[in-house]
């Protein structure tokens, strides 16, 4: 899939890596990294605003660990919905 004329003239924000990250970022990042051997690239690049980065994984996290529908049917479900909508990951 090509990129379209729009997402050709927008800038791109860089993924910050660990050594780029204040301490509150690195802990997450290691957190992920413990727990799955990767931070999610969405992840590092939400990291440039790290008060929502925060927000977000609390949010991630309690859709996701909580509840009763197991793991990996809502990873499922979450690559579904990207899928339908052509996300690109």
């Amino acid at each position: 899939m090509g990129r379209g004329p729009l997402e050709e003239t927008m800038g791109r924000l860089p993924k910050l890596e660990r050594d780029q990250v204040g301490p509150e970022i690195q802990a997450i990042y290691d957190t992920y990294l413990k727990e799955r051997g990767n931070v999610p690239n969405a992840f590092k690049t939400f990291a440039h605003i790290p008060a929502y980065l925060t927000t977000m994984i609390a949010h991630y996290r309690a859709v996701m660990f909580t509840g009763e529908i197991p793991f990996k049917h809502k990873e499922l479900l979450f690559l579904h919905v990207s899928r339908l909508n052509a996300c690109r990951y």
